[in-house]
């Protein structure tokens, strides 16, 4: 078929349009995504690479007019036998946790699939509820509890048993970083078995498989992915974790972060730079791990966990086996549970300190809170910070799931989501003395818009994995009839796409919000004011000693957090019943 030579013409300049507009939209993807790199090489890459050059250097100061590299540092993490027990005892401890962690969520796990929905939701509830309740006011409840003047201690003695003092002990570590980790796996665990399908099951015990040999040989390889990439991610944390060492540990028992901020503090940038560049290849490793296991990488607790319920093949029975995970599933209830509930008492005593059980009642500690600059500042700091986190992670979140959602190519949406988590996957120290570094270089030091951009490295990723796998499923047919009829790019990605997935932008903003509210790690070196964020208030009380209103403050954010995770439960439930009810209708 030939063209005449006016269709010819008329459809040259058709083509070249739409060239022109696909080279102007290529141009605006790109315009999205040079604002992110910026941004990354400047608050994480480079944070990282000065870590790296310290390390090299033979008193920990790179010279980059004169560089002097040297393995020395590294020599010494291995020839010094204190240290070589420090590494010992951080490994041991991420060991341990992993295991304990496994032996208690699995079962937890396990018997929450197998119960009916409501049920499910009920018991899911009570694990999110302290998973975002801040790890400082847990840690808090956990050394009112070890204490010597706490309730373990005190049913010891009443029983003969002796004196059982867990605090500032490896006991009392390894309690910490348990209660912190269970969640994670819990819900990457259920997340797990929920997909399995019961007809699998069912299929087996038919043709004549005994329970046991149904398990493990059918349901046990069908969620060994989840279950080692669980464990993996759990022995990441429990590797690089500081808060709950340097809080619940005594001088005998540091690990590697807690010695990398000692070592900062009195200036050895060298050695502490080369322990946190081990502490990082060692997780860099743990974390292809994940990758190569799962598939790909993603954090838990981020996205809504829903109860599947058992199905009407296989209803709910007592078992042995259910029995047993019936009672460890109380047993870490307890564990994560306890702590929360335990602040509320501390927090009504009369007493001008902190002693269980509490003596008298009194709200004073609460009105304290709102009437005292003390805890006014702080809270105020952390409003504002954590608003501005929020604001900017959804943004950065937004563009690069725009960037992403538009790729064709599997690998270069798998390689920029690998870098997008990569800063929540390196460790918390090696992070913040990296950043400490750059915005002493900076100028940012102990301004607010320095922890804000510090805090968005780290709450970015999370809000990029609710946005990127809302959009991923949203319907980019609306979005296309929406450029038909003459609506902008730019228009029609607001007016369409976000509000498409504004629900999942709401709770992207929440959890870049709740991110920076809890951190603790960054804001302690990166803060040098007076006023710190509330936190850092309450840990640099943990150190010195507690007073009354770092109850009452506890408790009054254990309120806020049950608040927001039952109005989102109730709202998802909602907005879950509508759109059935809409299926039905169509």
């Amino acid at each position: 078929m030939t063209l005449s030579a006016s269709e010819a013409t008329t459809q040259i300049p058709a083509t070249g349009g739409l060239r022109r507009r696909g080279s102007r939209a290529l141009l605006a993807r790109w315009g999205l995504l040079a604002p992110i790199i910026v941004f990354y090489v400047v608050f994480f890459l480079w944070p990282i690479l000065t870590i790296v050059l310290r390390s090299l250097s033979p008193d920990g100061r790179f010279d980059s007019e004169a560089p002097n590299f040297t393995f020395g540092n590294f020599a010494q993490l291995w020839g010094d036998d204190f240290l070589l027990l420090i590494e010992g005892r951080t490994v041991l401890l991420a060991v341990n946790s992993t295991l304990i962690t496994t032996l208690l969520a699995f079962p937890t796990a396990y018997f929450i699939s197998r119960l009916r929905r409501r049920t499910a939701a009920i018991l899911l509830l009570l694990i999110l509820i302290p998973f975002w309740v801040s790890i400082v006011v847990r840690l808090f409840a956990v050394t009112s509890i070890l204490s010597p003047n706490g309730p373990i201690n005190q049913l010891s003695l009443a029983l003969g048993l002796g004196e059982m003092t867990l605090l500032y002990s490896q006991g009392g570590i390894l309690v910490g970083t348990v209660m912190y980790l269970l969640p994670y796996m819990i819900l990457v665990l259920y997340a797990g078995m929920v997909a399995v399908d019961s007809n699998l099951m069912l299929a087996a015990r038919t043709m004549g498989a005994s329970a046991t040999y149904a398990f493990f040989r059918v349901y046990l390889p069908m969620i060994r992915s989840s279950l080692m990439s669980g464990a993996l991610l759990i022995f990441i944390l429990a590797l690089s974790f500081f808060v709950v060492p340097a809080i619940l540990g005594g001088p005998r028992d540091q690990t590697i972060a807690v010695y990398i901020q000692q070592q900062i503090d009195i200036y050895q940038w060298g050695i502490a730079s080369a322990m946190g560049v081990v502490l990082l290849i060692a997780t860099a490793i743990c974390y292809v791990g994940v990758v190569r296991i799962a598939g790909s990488f993603q954090p838990g607790g981020v996205g809504s966990v829903q109860a599947k319920g058992v199905s009407a093949e296989m209803p709910f029975r007592w078992s042995p086996a259910l029995i047993v995970s019936a009672v460890l599933t109380v047993v870490t209830l307890a564990v994560l549970v306890v702590p929360v509930l335990f602040v509320f008492p501390l927090s009504i005593g009369e007493t001008g300190t902190v002693v269980f059980p509490p003596r008298g009642f009194t709200l004073h500690w609460f009105a304290q809170v709102f009437t005292t600059t003390t805890w006014l500042g702080p809270i105020m700091q952390s409003t504002i910070v954590g608003l501005g986190t929020a604001a900017l992670s959804v943004s950065i979140a937004l563009a690069l799931a725009r960037f992403t959602s538009e790729m064709r190519s599997i690998t270069g949406k798998a390689v920029i989501g690998a870098l997008a988590f990569a800063p929540i996957i390196a460790p918390g120290i090696l992070l913040a003395i990296g950043m400490f570094d750059v915005s002493l270089q900076l100028g940012l030091t102990g301004t607010v818009g320095g922890l804000i951009l510090a805090h968005t490295v780290i709450a970015a990723p999370l809000s990029y994995a609710l946005i990127a796998a809302s959009m991923a499923g949203a319907d980019r047919g609306i979005e296309a009839a929406a450029w038909t009829l003459g609506a902008s790019r730019t228009r029609a990605f607001w007016t369409v796409v976000v509000r498409g997935i504004l629900p999942s932008v709401l709770g992207a903003f929440a959890v870049a919000f709740v991110t920076s509210w809890d951190e603790v790690v960054l804001a302690l070196f990166l803060q040098t004011g007076p006023t710190k964020t509330l936190p850092v208030t309450i840990y640099k009380y943990l150190e010195s000693g507690i007073i009354p209103t770092v109850p009452a403050v506890a408790s009054l954010l254990i309120l806020l957090v049950v608040l927001v995770v039952v109005v989102r439960g109730v709202g998802g439930s909602m907005a879950a019943r509508r759109r059935a009810a809409l299926q039905e209708d169509s």
